[in-house]
């Protein structure tokens, strides 16, 4: 995963290459705001002095996928290079929100964490 800054929003989920299966996968839109110095840079030196001029950049975290024609297999690798453990995790996160659903447990701050990560998996 890296992150990619644009002026503009971009769209968010796959884009796939042309003339390829590969394919780029866009989430987690956040903006971020970046105050310019006074040469048009940015101030990565300490003796940058600002220009006062800020400019707002929408981020995302794009993930690389091997294969864009399949949306689960987009969606494992998305999860795999988030949480590289493999199926087990998978098998394991999904038997237990079922569990904790069950037995109403789910929403409590105990599982906040586990409640996250499980969102965070539900919506790539």
């Amino acid at each position: 995963m890296y992150t990619e800054r644009f002026l503009e929003p971009h769209p968010l989920g796959l884009e796939r290459f042309t003339h390829s299966n590969a394919g780029r996968f866009f989430c987690n839109e956040r903006t971020e705001q970046v105050e310019e110095t006074a040469d048009g840079g940015f101030p990565a030196a300490i003796d940058a002095s600002p220009s006062g001029q800020t400019t707002t950049y929408y981020v995302y975290d794009v993930y690389e996928v091997a294969d864009a024609r399949d949306p689960h297999q987009v969606k494992n690798s998305v999860i795999t290079e988030e949480h590289p453990f493999g199926d087990e995790t998978k098998i394991l996160r999904k038997a237990l929100a079922k569990a904790l659903k069950y037995l109403d447990l789910y929403a409590t701050d105990t599982f906040a964490e586990f409640r996250a990560y499980n969102e965070f998996c539900e919506n790539v």
